[in-house]
């Protein structure tokens, strides 16, 4: 340490900081770059996600429909169907779904007569 000088030291100093502000930036340009070049792919991918959506929501109505007529038309039911239409209505109605009124309304008109 004889031989090292103060100027040195804080010449070092502004060397590893310059440094380190030199690789920020360029992570920060990386970043962004790479938050562009990736754009497409999280549209695409938001855009599955809501034809997924759309899929499901369409797959439980046509069950429901199917479920809810045989009820109204007295086809007996068993244990196991009743337990899977409870799954699929409470999923169907759920928030993220957010499935339309006509079927509720089906299934609380069975309700009050005692089908359901």
């Amino acid at each position: 340490m004889d031989g090292i000088t103060l100027g040195q030291i804080i010449e070092i100093g502004a060397w590893i900081l310059g440094a380190g502000a030199t690789i920020g930036g360029l992570c920060k340009m990386f970043n962004a770059g790479l938050k562009v070049a990736l754009k497409p792919l999280n549209d695409k991918m938001d855009a599955m996600a809501e034809d997924n959506k759309r899929i499901e929501l369409e797959s439980h109505k046509n069950f429901l429909v199917r479920f809810l007529a045989d009820i109204e038309q007295g086809q007996p039911i068993d244990e196991i169907e009743l337990e899977r239409f409870h799954e699929v209505y409470s999923r169907y109605t759920s928030p993220e779904l957010g499935g339309n009124s006509y079927i509720h309304d089906k299934v609380e008109k069975l309700k009050k007569l005692g089908k359901l």
